[in-house]
C-alpha cells in the first residue's frame, strides 16, 4: 500500500501492522536500514562557526523517525537471528522504504480512537453526544507513543549522577561498577561514535556503492572505551555486560507495541561474532538514568532505601536549581505547615520571593506498561499516583499561605516567617522519571481549582525544570514564565513542555482574545535546543536565544530589571513582570520615555512624570523623576497613582521614583485594590491634572513629615521658591 492512500480508516489493525514490523525486522542484513536510520534522523550536521536553526530543522521533520521508533526497531531486530552482512543496495532501501510505510500505518492505526471521534462529530455535532479521545487510554496510546523524548541527552548522563550518588556503595557491591564510571562510559560512547562517522564518511569516499554502510560507526569493543576513560577492562565489560540486552529470552516480552521493549532497559546487543552493537547513544543514557533503580529495587533487603533515595533525589535536585535562580535565602525545603499543635501538611520545596511564592512536590511515579496498553483503570490510577495526590497536596500548602492560622517550619525547627501574604502562588508538581503524553493527561484528568491568588498548576518533570533554570535564569524572568504559561494553560495544546519555553522565548508568551486553542509545533524548541546543546554539550552556538531575553539589553527598561532584580521587595517584583510582559513596540515608547525624563529632569531640575496602563490586563504605572526628599517624593507619587489607577478602572498599580541623571531606582510602590465607584476619587479627578484641591490631599496615606516654608528655596534644585515652583504640582 502506498503511503499516500494510507489512513486511519484505511490502516490494518495494529497487530497485523507489529506482526508484519517484526518478519522485515528480522531480515538478514536489516541493521545497515536501522543505521542507516540513525544517521539521517539522530545527527546534527552543520557547516560553518555556529550550529544555526536551520541545521536543527530536520529533527521536527513528520519524516523523522523519533527515538522511540528506532529502538523499536531494534527491539524486533533483537527478537531474531541478527545477521549484519551487507545485502545488496536495493535491498536496503527496500527495508528502508517497507519500514517507513509500516510504521506510518502504525501511526494512522494509532489514531483511529481520533478519527472514529470526529466522524461521530460529523453525524451528530451536539456537543451532549461527543466522544473526547483524550479521555480515554485508547485514545491517548497515540500521544503517549509519539509524545517524543522528555530530555536531552546530556541531562540523562548529569542527572543520573545526582540521581545514584547517595546508592553508589550498593552499585559497587552487587553490580561492580559505580554511577560516576558508568558515566565515563557514556561519555565515551559519544566520542566513539563521532570518530567513527568521521572515518566513515572519508573511508566510504574509496568504496564502492556497495559496500556502502553505517553499521561499522555502531559497533565497538570493550578495549576502544578502555582506551577512552581509563577505566579498568574488567570494570568495563562489568558497565556493558549491565545495559546488554539477554540473547537467551531475545525480548520475547515484547510482543506489541505497548508491551515492554528490553532494548530500551538493556539497549547494547552482543553480536555472535563479536563486537558490540549499540545504535541510539541516547537509548543508553536514558537506560543509565532509568534502569539501576529496577535493580536495587529487586534487592529485597535494599528496595526501601532505593526509594527514599530516589525521592530525596527530586527534591533535592528542583531545590538546588531554584536556589541558581532565586538564591537559598528565598529557597526553603521540606517544610512543615502547622495548624496549632496539628502537622497539617508538607511542601518539598517553597520558594519566596518579593509578593510571589512558588510551591514545588515531587513524585516519583512512571507510567505503568498496563497503562500504555490502552488500560483504562490503570492510566487514571497512574495519574493520580503521580499527579494528582501531588497537586492536592500543593493545593492545601497554597491556601496555607494565605492564612495567617498556619506556622511554617523548616526541619531545624526554626519557623519562616513571612512578612506578607504572596499575591501570588504557583503550584508546581514535579515526576522525576520520563513520562508520556503527560501535558496531555494532565489537561484531561487533572481537575483545577485556581483562583486570582492561587494559579493553574504547571505539571512538569525534572528535566524541564532544570532547563527552565538555565535559561530562565533570572527571578522576573522566571515568574513571568509561570505568570503567562499559568494564564493560557487551557488555549495551549502541545507535545512537550519544552515547546511552550521554546515559543515564548522567541515571541513572548501572549495570546489574543480571539485563539480558543493554539497548537505549537516542536520547531518552535529549535533555538532553544542549540542554547542548550551550545550551553551542556559544548556545540558551538548561540548560549541565549534572541527574543524576550534580549530585547532589553542596553536599554532603560534594562537597566530597571537588574535593578529590580537585585532587590525583592514586593513592588519591585510585581513592576518588574509587569515590564516584561509589554509588548515590544510599548517597550519601544517606554524606554523613549525613560531616557528623556531623566535627561530633562538633569536638565532643568524639575520633576518629570510618565504613566502607562499594561496592554494585558487591569494596571498600569506611574514613573516619577525628580530630586525632591524622599518623604515628599514618595506622596507626590503615591497621589498620582491612585489618581491614574482610579480613572483608568485598574486594580493594580504601580509607582516608581528615579533619580535625574542616572536613572537609579529611588522608591517603589504598589496600590492593590479591586476597583470600585469612589465620591471621593470622582471629586479629586475633577480638579486634576489641574492645581489639586483639598479632596486630593485627603487621599494622602500618612501626614507630610517634612514641612516646607512657601518661601524657602524650592527641594527640587530649579533655584525658585517652592511656592513658585513645585508646591502646587
Amino acid at each position: 500500500m502506498d503511503r499516500e492512500n494510507i489512513t486511519p480508516q484505511t490502516a490494518r489493525n495494529e497487530t497485523e501492522i507489529f506482526d508484519e514490523l517484526q518478519r522485515l525486522c528480522c531480515s538478514p542484513g536489516y541493521a545497515h536500514a536501522i543505521a542507516y536510520f540513525c544517521w539521517r534522523d539522530n545527527l546534527i550536521r552543520y557547516s560553518g562557526d555556529l550550529i544555526t536553526e536551520k541545521d536543527m530543522q530536520h529533527l521536527y521533520s513528520h519524516d523523522r523517525l523519533s527515538t522511540i521508533e528506532i529502538s523499536t526497531l531494534v527491539g524486533l531486530m533483537a527478537k531474531g537471528k541478527i545477521d549484519v552482512d551487507i545485502p545488496q543496495p536495493q535491498v536496503i532501501q527496500t527495508y528502508i522504504s517497507q519500514s517507513e510505510i509500516l510504521l506510518f500505518e502504525m501511526h494512522m492505526s494509532l489514531q483511529k480512537p481520533w478519527a472514529a471521534a470526529f466522524e461521530a462529530m460529523v453525524r451528530d455535532p451536539r456537543e451532549s453526544t461527543r466522544i473526547d479521545p483524550f479521555s480515554t487510554a485508547e485514545g491517548l496510546r497515540e500521544p503517549i507513543f509519539y509524545g517524543g523524548d522528555s530530555a536531552y541527552h546530556f541531562q540523562y548522563e548529569e542527572l543520573a549522577q545526582s540521581k545514584y550518588k547517595a546508592d553508589n556503595d550498593w552499585l559497587e557491591l552487587h553490580v561492580g561498577f559505580t554511577i560516576g564510571e558508568a558515566c565515563l562510559v557514556a561519555q565515551a560512547f559519544g566520542k566513539l561514535h563521532l570518530q567513527k562517522f568521521i572515518y566513515l564518511r572519508e573511508s566510504m569516499k574509496a568504496r564502492p556503492p556497495d559496500q556502502w554502510t553505517f553499521l561499522p560507526a555502531f559497533l565497538f569493543d570493550t578495549q576502544e572505551l578502555q582506551a577512552l576513560t581509563g577505566i579498568e577492562i574488567k570494570k568495563i565489560e562489568r558497565i556493558v555486560s549491565a545495559f546488554c540486552i539477554d540473547p537467551d529470552t531475545a525480548n520475547a516480552s515484547f510482543s506489541s507495541l505497548s508491551a515492554f521493549n528490553e532494548i530500551n532497559a538493556a539497549p547494547i546487543i552482543k553480536l555472535s561474532a563479536g563486537p558490540y552493537l549499540l545504535f541510539q547513544m541516547y537509548s543508553f543514557l536514558e537506560a543509565l538514568y532509568e534502569t539501576p533503580f529496577f535493580w536495587m529495587n529487586r534487592d529485597k533487603s535494599y528496595n526501601a532505601t532505593a526509594s527514599k533515595n530516589r525521592g530525596a533525589f527530586a527534591e533535592n535536585f528542583v531545590a538546588d536549581r531554584l536556589s541558581r535562580v532565586f538564591g537559598p535565602q528565598h529557597v526553603f525545603r521540606n517544610v512543615d505547615i502547622y495548624k496549632g499543635k496539628d502537622r497539617f501538611t508538607e511542601a518539598d520545596v517553597l520558594v519566596l520571593y518579593g509578593d510571589q511564592a512558588l510551591i514545588v512536590q515531587t513524585k516519583s511515579k512512571r507510567l505503568t506498561i498496563e497503562a500504555r496498553k490502552g488500560n483504562d483503570l490503570q492510566l487514571k490510577e497512574d495519574f493520580k499516583k503521580a499527579i494528582h495526590e501531588a497537586y492536592e497536596q500543593a493545593l492545601s500548602c497554597s491556601k496555607s499561605l494565605l492564612s495567617n492560622e498556619y506556622k511554617l517550619t523548616l526541619p531545624t525547627g526554626d519557623e519562616i516567617n513571612i512578612s506578607r501574604i504572596p499575591r501570588k502562588i504557583f503550584p508546581l508538581c514535579i515526576v522525576s522519571d520520563h513520562y508520556p503524553a503527560l501535558a496531555a493527561q494532565a489537561r484531561q484528568f487533572l481537575e483545577i481549582h485556581a483562583s486570582e491568588a492561587i494559579q493553574p498548576p504547571i505539571i512538569t518533570d525534572v528535566f524541564f525544570m532544570d532547563v527552565l533554570t538555565e535559561i530562565l535564569e533570572s527571578p522576573l524572568h522566571f515568574f513571568n514564565y509561570l505568570a503567562l504559561r499559568a494564564r493560557f494553560d487551557k488555549q495551549l495544546i502541545v507535545n512537550q513542555e519544552l515547546t511552550i519555553l521554546g515559543y515564548h522565548l522567541k515571541h513572548n508568551l501572549w495570546l489574543e482574545d480571539n485563539y480558543d486553542m493554539v497548537n505549537l509545533g516542536d520547531d518552535f524548541t529549535s533555538s532553544l535546543d542549540i542554547a542548550m546543546h551550545t550551553r551542556r554539550a559544548g556545540v558551538p552556538g548561540e548560549r541565549t536565544p534572541k527574543g524576550i531575553l534580549t530585547r532589553f539589553e542596553g536599554s532603560p527598561i534594562g537597566r530597571l530589571l537588574s535593578e529590580i532584580e537585585a532587590n525583592a521587595t514586593p513592588e519591585l517584583v510585581g513592576l518588574g513582570m509587569l515590564f516584561l510582559q509589554f509588548s515590544s513596540d510599548a517597550a519601544k515608547h517606554i524606554n523613549a520615555g525613560i531616557d528623556g525624563l531623566v535627561q530633562s529632569a538633569a536638565k532643568d531640575g524639575k520633576q518629570h512624570d510618565l504613566s502607562v496602563r499594561s496592554e494585558t490586563d487591569e494596571s498600569g504605572f506611574t514613573l516619577h523623576v525628580n530630586s525632591l526628599p524622599e518623604e515628599l517624593a514618595r506622596e507626590r507619587l503615591s497621589i498620582h497613582c491612585r489618581l491614574r489607577k482610579y480613572d483608568t478602572k485598574s486594580d493594580v498599580w504601580y509607582g516608581i521614583l528615579l533619580s535625574p541623571g542616572n536613572g537609579r531606582i529611588r522608591g517603589a510602590l504598589v496600590i492593590e485594590q479591586k476597583w470600585r465607584v469612589d465620591p471621593n476619587m470622582e471629586e479629586a479627578l475633577k480638579a486634576w491634572p489641574r492645581k489639586p484641591s483639598v479632596p486630593l490631599t485627603a487621599l494622602l496615606p500618612r501626614r507630610r513629615k517634612q514641612k516646607l516654608g512657601r518661601n524657602e528655596p524650592c527641594p527640587c534644585g530649579s533655584g525658585k521658591r517652592y511656592k513658585k515652583c513645585c508646591l502646587n504640582q
